[in-house]
């Protein structure tokens, strides 16, 4: 499955599979009790735009599961 990324550098979006979790916490609870998926995950290619190895929270990431709008 293929997971939308933008790049933090270019502001530019691109997709990939190859990605690695780095740290997983598990799901969490904020105060509000708003709970959410608290996992890292790096990109195992250097970004196409900058060159870079990123890691991005979960939060960070579009959920592949949800249409566009």
């Amino acid at each position: 499955m293929e997971f939308l990324f933008v790049c933090p550098e270019e502001n530019r979006s691109f997709e990939s599979a190859d990605l690695r979790i780095v740290d997983n916490r598990g799901v969490t609870t904020d105060l509000a009790r708003n709970r959410m998926l608290d996992v890292k995950v790096a990109l195992n290619r250097h970004c196409p735009f900058c060159g870079r190895l990123h890691v991005f929270r979960a939060v960070e990431l579009a959920c592949p599961f949800e249409g566009a709008t």
